[in-house]
């Protein structure tokens, strides 16, 4: 079959809303957002061609532009975190990140969809980024590793590999230091070379090398990443690298034991002294904080109120028994950010001046059905209000932007809770972890659409503008987002332009 030539545009940023035109009516047929992908094929009069689908439109030739905004999509994973990064240039020069994967295979199938309109050959990422080795945000990747015509150049995580067993991070010293820091390539190599003490979470990692020959791994901390200013930064998104969007890397924070390099061990909760293997890893979760103009967005992994001290006093220049309060002002020249990521899945295990520390806007929550954490808590979602800028700071949530499940299915909700069963009665973790597989495997089945397309919140910003979108449930083509748009100017400026 022939294929039709096309160019490459895409829709022009506007006040109001703007639609595709049905050529036969000349009325409104479908909307479409500031950046979304246009199909050229011809021109007509004022309008040119598009093919969107099966069906051809018309759209505005003075709307239809060269240039494309940043665009970072917060996919609903259920339980978990996956965000997808698109920098704003087209073609070649284009870069992509992965931030998480969730736990499931919702991201596999948004990347299929996304990425399989225009074309079905080899997909090359910039990136894929592991901020911490709990599943909900790295088994997803074992599903997107499998398909042969994705590719990475590099596969970035916190530096903690977690080996056979829950929480086994390779030494921790007896004054509470994990020193095996997994920092180089030949590091993470040699651990998923070694198939006795490997675990799930280095399946994953075994999993890129034996897809992609050509990926390298690579931690990312306050000591590694591109050095610029005696700050880090993502490779690739670097001041001294072509392209506007600057990531730095604000966390894990390294520090010394010994001439080792060392991540502290985090205790249960603030002056504990036995360390908590979730607390840790969590609490040394990749931290980026990516700027574009007056843009910023800051990701907050899955910390928690022990590491949100230890970071506020590392930021804030403060000793171990001043008060948090005042190192607010001295951390915030190097976290606030005008939206969040809102730390741990909407989790009440958070500090209040570290939130005014970050003092955003907006704050995007990813969050899950049928778990057992309750997220987003409900005195969370106050606190986040509490905290930050505006008089009517806006607050997403993947969760609540969408209802419920369009479809149910009784036998799968019996599989669900048979496994959970045999959860309860599993002899080891090797198969606490298969049987955990499984039923994430048979939750996703529940909520194919819904997870992967109505829970999903849009940021799409050229460093100047801001539209911040997701879709309506109901309603007709002409009625499919719901955006807020804004103005940026210096000094964290903000005000709706909508």
């Amino acid at each position: 079959m022939a294929v039709t030539a096309f160019t490459r545009k895409f829709v022009g940023r506007s006040m109001k809303k703007q639609f595709l035109v049905d050529p036969t009516t000349g009325t409104n047929a479908r909307e479409v957002r500031w950046g979304d992908f246009l199909k050229v094929t011809g021109e007509s009069g004022k309008f040119v061609v598009v093919t969107w689908g099966a069906k051809t439109y018309h759209f505005p030739k003075a709307q239809a532009v060269e240039t494309r905004p940043l665009e970072i999509v917060f996919l609903d994973v259920g339980q978990g975190d996956g965000c997808l990064v698109v920098s704003p240039e087209a073609g070649p020069d284009e870069r992509i990140i992965i931030v998480d994967a969730g736990q499931a295979d919702n991201m596999k199938r948004f990347l299929d969809w996304r990425f399989g309109k225009i074309s079905k050959k080899e997909m090359r990422f910039h990136a894929a980024v592991i901020t911490h080795p709990d599943r909900d945000h790295y088994g997803g990747f074992s599903q997107v590793f499998g398909v042969k015509r994705f590719s990475f150049n590099n596969v970035f995580h916190n530096g903690i590999v977690e080996r056979k067993g829950t929480g086994d991070f390779g030494t921790v010293t007896d004054d509470g230091y994990l020193v095996d820091i997994v920092d180089t390539d030949a590091k993470a190599r040699a651990l998923v070379s070694n198939t006795v003490e490997r675990g799930s979470y280095l399946n994953v990692l075994a999993k890129a090398i034996t897809q992609y020959g050509g990926v390298q791994f690579g931690m990312l901390s306050s000591e590694h990443g591109i050095d610029s200013n005696g700050r880090r930064y993502v490779p690739g998104f670097a001041p001294d690298d072509s392209g506007e969007v600057k990531i730095e890397v604000i966390g894990p924070v390294v520090e010394r034991h010994g001439v080792k390099p060392a991540l502290r061990a985090f205790a249960g909760e603030i002056g504990g002294e036995t360390m908590d293997p979730g607390k840790t890893k969590n609490g040394h979760s990749v931290l980026l904080r990516l700027t574009l103009g007056d843009f910023s967005l800051f990701f907050g992994g899955d910390l928690n109120s022990p590491a949100e001290d230890f970071l506020l006093r590392h930021y804030g220049g403060l000793g171990e028994t001043a008060k948090l309060a005042d190192g607010v002002a001295r951390a915030r020249e190097r976290l606030q950010s005008l939206i969040m990521k809102s730390c741990h899945h909407g989790s009440d295990d958070v500090t209040d001046e570290f939130l005014r520390s970050v003092n955003p806007a907006a704050f995007v929550v990813s969050s899950g059905d049928r778990e057992s954490h309750m997220h987003p808590r409900p005195e969370l979602i106050g606190r986040l209000g509490k905290n930050a800028r505006g008089v009517a700071p806006a607050i997403l949530c993947t969760e609540l932007q969408r209802s419920g499940l369009i479809q149910d299915n009784a036998k799968l909700v019996d599989t669900v809770r048979a496994y959970r069963r045999k959860l309860d009665q599993a002899p080891d973790q090797a198969t606490r972890d298969a049987i955990e597989v499984k039923i994430e495997q048979a939750l996703a089945k529940l909520s194919k659409r819904t997870v992967e397309v109505y829970g999903a919140i849009t940021v799409r910003t050229d460093g100047h503008h801001l539209e911040i979108s997701t879709m309506y449930e109901s309603g007709s083509p002409k009625k499919k987002w719901f955006t807020m748009r804004y103005e940026l100017g210096g000094r964290g400026g903000i005000q709706r332009s909508d």
